[in-house]
């Protein structure tokens, strides 16, 4: 693209813009989500009914993300789709903020520009990070957070960098549980590296120490208590085994898994990594890394052990699946590492072209999708509310074989598990046919039904005209239950 060569960048002008430019980012990328649907998709209905203040919550997650939002219900007036949306969209904006100013602290504006654009090419946060995930989108904060604390470490920061090193490990340790992959490998990538290892390991790491501590521990006493509850879901699903990788699924190695982990960082960053590497092939010469030279040590570091670490845990406990998100901590460098490592002169231009390109189109895809398709967050939520209220206005608690469908239509209803409690339940399922098996075993065994199976079909809430069945059924406990407002 010879024709978007034009004078030298000025880098400065961008890095000065770079903040504000974040910031007009996702309030544009919050708009959008408002706008295209008042419920909840399926990453963001898994807080109704956990947002308690618990230490351990059923997802088998840690539980900041639960408290965030939380603390965005309250201050929303308990607006689901708002709260939701702002806590996830917040801490994308302040994933970019980091990664842009710990690249520029270590290198410069020019590292903390194309540290920033990097982004654009990493799918987990152009696209998916803008339409679902949770926990992962925090995780990937806090991996950025402690490379951020060695910036402000490197700038003689003194002790103000090392009290955030400390939140940071603990809002990761608190975020989600393979965080501590990516901070042994951190740690270990410092202790392998002279100077970060003598700038770093000294008396007042214990500041570092003693704020994590003090944050993490009683979750970690909570789940010795519940340790099944803390990590069995995360578990079963690295157990899900790959279609495609089923021929090389070996007894007692997880050589399927090893490959899946490999193709998932691949889909991770590999994209990034070649356009990098491919706008550089037009300078001659090329220009000289950037930055101290046993910071990219460390990043790539920090990267190859958690991929070595996390590659033997699949082979050894013969797991099956690597989903990408699960590579989020130990990639988390990643843009950075780019940034530092492959700057462009001739290049940078036309990165900038694509960067922009994909920060636009991606919510523009986004739109599309959720407009013409048939997401789950489009579906008639409001109608089937409607039906179940209409049928009989006493509040009961709402269950369904899907959990998004029973957490919006509990929040449209404000009926539990959205808050209090019921004595009866209203059992919800999609088509015509009889609720299957396993749904109704979630009934609790002394009901008895109190309705007909009644179905509502209505539209999906965007221009696709697609019709969507919904069924429903109410039962009631037989006991007679108690006024529970007797006596004041």
């Amino acid at each position: 693209m010879a024709s978007l060569d034009g004078p030298e960048i000025n880098w400065a002008w961008f890095a000065r813009r770079a903040p504000r430019t974040i910031a007009v980012y996702i309030i544009l990328l919050l708009a959008v989500r408002l706008l295209l649907s008042r419920f909840m998709e399926i990453d963001e209905a898994q807080f109704v009914g956990a947002v308690d203040f618990s230490w351990i919550y059923g997802n088998s997650h840690p539980p900041l993300y639960n408290w965030l939002v939380r603390l965005a219900l309250e201050l929303t007036g308990w607006n689901w789709v708002l709260s939701l949306a702002l806590v996830r969209l917040s801490l994308l904006g302040l994933y970019h903020w980091l990664v842009f100013d710990s690249a520029r602290r270590l290198a410069g504006d020019r590292a903390g520009v194309l540290a920033l654009i990097a982004s654009a090419f990493l799918p987990q946060i152009v696209w998916m990070s803008i339409q679902t995930t949770a926990h992962t989108v925090l995780v990937l904060v806090a991996a950025i957070g402690i490379i951020h604390s060695l910036a402000l470490l490197r700038s003689g920061a003194g002790n103000v960098a090392y009290a955030w090193f400390g939140l940071w490990a603990a809002i990761g340790a608190l975020a989600k549980y393979n965080f501590f992959i990516f901070l042994i490998s951190f740690l270990v990538a410092a202790v392998l590296t002279s100077s970060i290892r003598r700038q770093l390991f000294n008396r007042r790491i214990w500041i570092s120490i003693l704020i994590f501590m003090a944050a993490f521990a009683p979750v970690a006493i909570a789940s010795l208590y519940a340790p099944l509850t803390a990590t069995a879901g995360r578990m079963v699903k690295l157990n899900q085994p790959v279609d495609y990788l089923n021929v090389i699924d070996l007894p007692h190695i997880g050589l399927d898994g090893f490959l899946s982990l490999i193709v998932s960082a691949a889909l991770w960053s590999g994209w990034a990594f070649a356009v990098y590497v491919i706008g550089r092939t037009r300078d001659h010469p090329r220009p000289a890394a950037d930055g101290d030279e046993d910071v990219r040590k460390l990043l790539l570091r920090t990267i190859l052990i958690g991929l070595g670490a996390f590659a033997l845990l699949v082979l050894l406990a013969d797991y099956h699946s690597v989903a990408q998100r699960y590579m989020a901590p130990i990639l988390a460098p990643t843009a950075i590492l780019l940034a530092l490592r492959f700057p462009q002169v001739l290049g940078a231009r036309n990165l900038l072209i694509l960067a922009a390109c994909m920060f636009v189109l991606a919510p523009l895809g986004f739109a599309g999708v959720a407009l013409f398709g048939t997401p789950r967050f489009t579906f008639p939520f409001d109608a089937i509310s409607s039906a179940i209220r209409g049928q009989n206005p006493a509040p009961a608690t709402v269950i369904s074989n899907r959990q998004d469908d029973a957490a919006n239509i509990s929040v449209l209803l404000h009926w539990p598990p959205e808050r209090g409690t019921a004595s009866d339940v209203v059992l919800v399922w999609q088509g015509n046919d009889a609720p299957a098996e396993n749904l109704l075993a979630q009934l609790p065994a002394n009901v008895l039904p109190a309705s007909p199976v009644t179905r509502v079909t209505a539209p999906v809430r965007n221009f696709s005209g697609e019709l969507r069945t919904f069924s429903f059924q109410r039962f009631s406990s037989p006991s007679p239950v108690s006024d529970q407002n007797n006596g004041g």
